[in-house]
C-alpha cells in the first residue's frame, strides 16, 4: 500500500526515536508530542512505535488503494479531497482521495496515522528524521511514495477528540545549576514576559524577551541534556530542549519542565507563567 506525496510541507517522518545512541552525539529524537503519537498509533491499531507523519502543514497525499488514517495532535485545518478530516477519528480514505493538511489553528504539531504505519529503511534502528544530525531515512518531497505495512487490529475512534490544552502556569524542576542564579535573577526570569521565538524548531523552543539581559557565567563542564531543560544562553535567551536536543551541552541547565505542556503554543505567543511547587518561581 503506498501515498504519493503531492506537496511535504513542514513534514517529517517520526516514529518513538532511536535511544542509545548519544555516546556518539546522537540525539533520541522521535515524536515532539509523544502522547498525541502514541494516541494515533493506539486509535490507527498501530503498535506503539510505529512511524507517521509529524506536520505542521503543508501537507498534500495522495492514496493508490484504501486506508484507515487518523490524525491527533494540534488542531489543525485538514480534509480529505474537499471533506473535512475530524481529530482521533478512524477515517477511511479511497483510491484517488486526497489527504490535506493545509494549517495549524491552535498548537504546533499534527499526527498523521495510517493503518499499517510507514515503513522504510531504518537507520540507526529509525525512521526518525533529525534535525540536528541531519539523520534522514525517508526524505518527503512532492512525487515521492509513502509505503504502508499491514494492519496488527482494527482502527478505532474516539467519541470526543483529544487536542494538547493551554496551561496557564508551567511546573518547574531545579536543575544541575539552578543554585547558580541569585533570587533576584530567579525572580527576574519567572516574571518577564517571555516570547516563543520563530526560529524555534525540534531541537528546542526559543523564548525571547524585550528586555534580555547577558549573562556571564563561567564556562561550565558539558553535562547530559534531557527534553524539557531549559538553557540559559550567553545573550539571555532561554531554550527549552525538545526531541533532536544535542546529548550534551556546556551552558548552564536551570531548570526542567515537562515538554508536552509546550505543544500547544505557537511561535510569537507568550509562554505560561513559570510556578515553582505551587509558588511563583
Amino acid at each position: 500500500m503506498t501515498l504519493i506525496i503531492e506537496r511535504a510541507g513542514l513534514t517529517t517522518v517520526q516514529d518513538y526515536g532511536r535511544p542509545g545512541w548519544a555516546h556518539l552525539g546522537v540525539p533520541h529524537s522521535g515524536a515532539v508530542d509523544r502522547g498525541s503519537f502514541l494516541l494515533a498509533n493506539r486509535l490507527a491499531g498501530n503498535e506503539r512505535s510505529a512511524a507517521m507523519l509529524e506536520t505542521s502543514g503543508g501537507l498534500a497525499l495522495r492514496a493508490s488503494v484504501a486506508i484507515t488514517v487518523v490524525i491527533t495532535g494540534a488542531d489543525t485545518d485538514a480534509y480529505i479531497n474537499n471533506q473535512p478530516l475530524a481529530h482521533c477519528k478512524a477515517t477511511l480514505v479511497h483510491p484517488g482521495d486526497t489527504i490535506r493538511i493545509n494549517r495549524v489553528l491552535d498548537g504546533m504539531r499534527c499526527y498523521v496515522a495510517f493503518t499499517g504505519g510507514v515503513h522504510g529503511l531504518a537507520q540507526l534502528h529509525s525512521l526518525s528524521h533529525d534535525s540536528l544530525s541531519q539523520i534522514v531515512p525517508m526524505p518527503l518531497t512532492a512525487g515521492s511514495e509513502i509505503t504502508l505495512g499491514v494492519a496488527d487490529r482494527l482502527a478505532t475512534s474516539l467519541d470526543v477528540p483529544i487536542v494538547p490544552r493551554r496551561l496557564p502556569r508551567l511546573s518547574l524542576h531545579p536543575g544541575p545549576h539552578h543554585s547558580m542564579l541569585t533570587p533576584e535573577q530567579r525572580q527576574d526570569l519567572a516574571t518577564r514576559k517571555w516570547i516563543i521565538a520563530q526560529d524555534s524548531n525540534r531541537i528546542g523552543v526559543r523564548l525571547t524577551s524585550d528586555a534580555l539581559r547577558p549573562n556571564e557565567f563561567p564556562e561550565l563542564l558539558s553535562l547530559p541534556l534531557v527534553r524539557g531543560a531549559v538553557q540559559l544562553t550567553p545573550s539571555g535567551e532561554l531554550v527549552v530542549m525538545l526531541a533532536d536536543h544535542p546529548p550534551r551541552v556546556d551552558t548552564p541547565s536551570l531548570v526542567y519542565w515537562h515538554q508536552m505542556m509546550l505543544m500547544t503554543l505557537r511561535n510569537d505567543q507568550a509562554a505560561p507563567q513559570w510556578c515553582w511547587d505551587g509558588e511563583p518561581f
